[in-house]
């Protein structure tokens, strides 16, 4: 069994339920050795994903967790706009339901016999066969950090705050003191919150330079820059974790299904 637990939100606007319906499978068709844990609003509405791999997908209900987390609520509410995120997105992004994720995983799986804890998105397409076996050989090879990120300075993806790493993919050692310094240090973000902690120099931090670990925004990139993000510029990150991210999330995800769906260890 995987020694790193992987864990998801699926909660509040339709469109993540939505999302999950083709993230997730892609998730556990691809990653055969792990484990996915559902942290959710609404468990009718994701309960069905269990039956694709009952031994290894876990659903957990989210508000029963919320105990103990009402400051980090209370400072995720700041700055949230739903309304703009409406416009610009077609759904609104919660920070409250997602600010809480990381501490809340960490006492979930306390007495639970994995090592690590990855936190990954629903909007979002896998691809290419197992890459959470190699996550797990870089933490063999490098076990000392605390906190593993990846790289996003790669010319296809979108980069924030000069090339600073994604948290989209945010790799912890459970244990550590990660959960608890980021439940207070946090302010307005989950993302905010991680790389100013990481400016810091709060954590052992490892930033992973496989850009399929966590590909970010590709297809808005590429227009960008006046390319086009077909199935073979893909095919050579895999296998891969697409973030697809800003708007028509779930149409480009059918286009990774057309182009992947088919065949968990299709390379081109």
């Amino acid at each position: 069994m995987s020694e790193i637990a992987t864990v998801v939100s699926v909660m509040g606007d339709d469109a993540y339920f939505k999302m999950a319906s083709i993230s997730i499978p892609s998730f556990l068709k691809n990653n055969t050795s792990a484990d996915l844990f559902i942290f959710t609003d609404n468990i009718d509405r994701v309960n069905e994903l269990r039956n694709i791999s009952p031994n290894r997908v876990h659903v957990v209900d989210m508000f029963e967790r919320f105990k103990g987390s009402k400051d980090l609520l209370k400072r995720a509410r700041v700055e949230e706009d739903t309304r703009t995120q409406i416009e610009q997105c077609g759904h609104a992004h919660r920070q409250a339901f997602i600010a809480p994720l990381i501490p809340i995983a960490e006492d979930y799986f306390k007495d639970k016999k994995y090592s690590h804890i990855l936190k990954i998105d629903v909007d979002s397409y896998f691809a290419g066969g197992d890459m959470m076996l190699m996550v797990e050989e870089e933490i063999r090879k490098a076990p000392q950090f605390d906190l593993y990120l990846v790289d996003r300075t790669h010319d296809l993806m979108c980069q924030y705050g000069r090339g600073s790493p994604g948290t989209g993919f945010t790799l912890w050692r459970k244990g550590s003191d990660f959960a608890s310094r980021y439940a207070e240090q946090f302010a307005v973000s989950f993302q905010v919150t991680i790389l100013t902690m990481r400016r810091k120099n709060l954590f052992r931090t490892n930033i992973l330079s496989r850009p399929g670990y966590h590909f970010v925004y590709p297809f808005e990139k590429a227009k960008r820059i006046n390319k086009e993000f077909t199935k073979d510029v893909a095919s050579a990150f895999l296998p891969a974790y697409f973030h697809l991210l800003g708007t028509g999330i779930f149409e480009k995800m059918k286009t990774m299904e057309e182009w992947f769906g088919g065949n968990s260890d299709e390379t081109a």
